[in-house]
């Protein structure tokens, strides 16, 4: 039988309110929030991080258990990238998931963080761009990103379905 150890997650929630006390830019709570999750070993840490946040915080929006272990793998993306870091912090964070869930090459990321910044796409001209393979280097992303996913980011983009 599989059962649970309790957990305390009290060093976690302080780090958590002294995160969201500060009023950090956006993607700096980002950042800052997915790092105190990356440094719990649980597997049940961004969940009870979201638990957590949604409690404490029902003033704030985007804490569901999803979008909480977004942003622990947005820190994991980048934490030993600074580089990277430095550009994903210029754009808003419905970008970077787009961005983070295309799974892309270091460098075709690269291209589209900058870009995404550069020609101030929205959430939509983005997702075209990355189903259309407009990264224009010899190897695109059309042989990066899985047919379904391209398909997808093609109907979302055209109004077919909600993102």
């Amino acid at each position: 039988m599989n059962v649970r150890k309790p957990v305390d997650y009290g060093v976690m929630y302080g780090e958590l309110t002294a995160i969201l006390a500060q009023n950090l830019p956006q993607m700096d709570e980002v950042y800052a929030i997915g790092k105190a999750i990356s440094q719990r070993p649980e597997r049940g840490a961004a969940v009870a991080a979201a638990e957590f946040l949604q409690a404490n915080f029902p003033d704030h929006a985007g804490f569901s258990p999803r979008n909480v272990r977004r942003m622990r793998d947005f820190y994991k993306a980048y934490e030993n990238d600074q580089r990277l870091l430095q550009l994903a912090m210029k754009i808003g964070w419905t970008l970077n998931v787009v961005i983070m869930e295309a799974e892309l090459t270091k460098d075709v990321r690269r291209w589209y963080l900058e870009q995404a910044r550069v020609q101030q796409w929205s959430k939509t001209g983005l997702m075209e761009k990355l189903a259309s393979a407009a990264h224009p280097e010899k190897h695109s992303t059309r042989k990066q990103i899985p047919v379904i996913l391209r398909k997808r980011l093609l109907m979302i983009a055209s109004g077919g379905a909600q993102g």
